[in-house]
């Protein structure tokens, strides 16, 4: 009864661990829509790509319905493209493959994805779509770093700083006396300062802002207004360098702030790190106003669209599927209903005509 009972304990577990494997390999399998999409459109015209209590649809209804709803809206993003395509291409830039790579990472990291599998999976995005948008923004991107200038002024906005930072106490639950036991502190901290010793290494000693792991001297590298609280960039951004700062009182608790540098002051090689940071933040800002002007000289002929109407952005960067929010994309046309011909029944009588449209989502 013994070895019966053992060996049936046996048998539970391994069925538990089969089941829970095989529960996690469900889980992990991910829908390869591109697949999916590919091995349809290979299909004759009347395969059925989906169904509905037991109603059929097929390739012919879903390629009509496609044409006649947002074909004017795909052609002009096709139409964009491709005019974005020649401006970089007159302006001498091209996209290597490592730059393309760099430009999937720093989205997958922006987007908080892992890898390029599972931003695919969670937004129901094709990867042709994904690289196409992506290789896209980045294109402009590269035309516009290229023909931006950095005026001193820009350089001036930035300093090179580092900070002491004391924090209230969490263990002590009284406002008032959180507050003194930090003040004093950084008096001490700020005594010591003004005695002769080191800010680095009292910061490297001190302080409790966990940015400074591993020691860096309280090191914050260079920034510009608002990359910091309110309070501390008031005071770090009058301060001459070299002078250490009054305790500053932020939500995070007492500072003590030091000027290394200021941006107009920046050597060669720092200038040219802070250029690259100056235009990281500027580019972005910079692309509808550099496709207006592309907009502006092209010679562009929508054939299924109407008379031109004011044109926002092209589609660039990753699109967001079904409800992951808006898309840059242009809005979308009223839908067209199929043509008859004389005699005919009307388009919605016909059993291989689109349903009727959705209305539309709410912006």
């Amino acid at each position: 009864m013994f070895v019966s009972a053992a060996l049936l304990g046996v048998a539970l577990s391994s069925g538990i661990l089969a089941a829970e494997a095989t529960a996690k390999a469900d889980k992990e399998k991910q829908f390869d829509q591109e697949a999916v999409l590919m091995e349809s459109w290979k299909g004759p015209d009347d395969a059925v790509v989906g169904t509905v209590n037991g109603m059929s649809v097929t390739k012919y209804e879903l390629l009509k319905t496609l044409w006649f709803w947002q074909a004017p809206t795909i052609l002009q993003q096709i139409l964009d493209q491709k005019m974005i395509q020649q401006a970089a291409s007159d302006s001498g830039v091209d996209l290597t493959w490592a730059e393309l790579q760099d430009k999937v990472r720093e989205t997958l990291a922006r987007m908080n994805a892992q890898d390029l599998n599972q931003f695919l999976n969670q937004y129901r995005v094709t990867k042709q779509r994904f690289m196409s948008g992506t290789k896209l923004q980045a294109l402009a991107e590269k035309v516009i770093e290229k023909e931006m200038v950095i005026p001193d002024s820009d350089y001036a906005e930035w300093i090179q700083a580092r900070h002491i930072l004391i924090r209230f106490p969490q263990d002590e639950k009284d406002k008032d006396k959180k507050e003194q036991i930090a003040k004093d502190k950084i008096d001490e901290i700020a005594a010591k300062l003004k005695a002769g010793e080191d800010f680095a290494k009292l910061a490297d000693e001190y302080s409790e802002d966990p940015g400074n792991s591993p020691k860096k001297g309280g090191d914050l590298g260079w920034f510009s207004k608002g990359r910091w609280v309110k309070e501390f960039d008031d005071v770090a951004f009058v301060l001459e360098s070299g002078v250490v700062s009054e305790p500053v009182k932020t939500f995070h608790g007492y500072h003590l702030i030091m000027v290394d540098k200021r941006g107009k002051d920046a050597s060669p090689a720092e200038k040219a790190e802070l250029k690259q940071m100056i235009m990281e933040k500027k580019v972005p800002m910079e692309l509808g106003r550099w496709f207006s002007e592309v907009q502006s000289r092209a010679k562009v002929d929508n054939k299924l669209s109407g008379p031109p109407v004011e044109q926002p952005k092209p589609m660039m960067g990753p699109q967001p599927g079904p409800n992951t929010g808006p898309a840059m994309t242009r809005p979308t046309p009223r839908p067209v209903k199929p043509p008859t011909k004389p005699g005919e029944p009307p388009a919605s009588a016909k059993p291989d005509a689109p349903p009727p449209p959705p209305p539309p989502a709410q912006e």
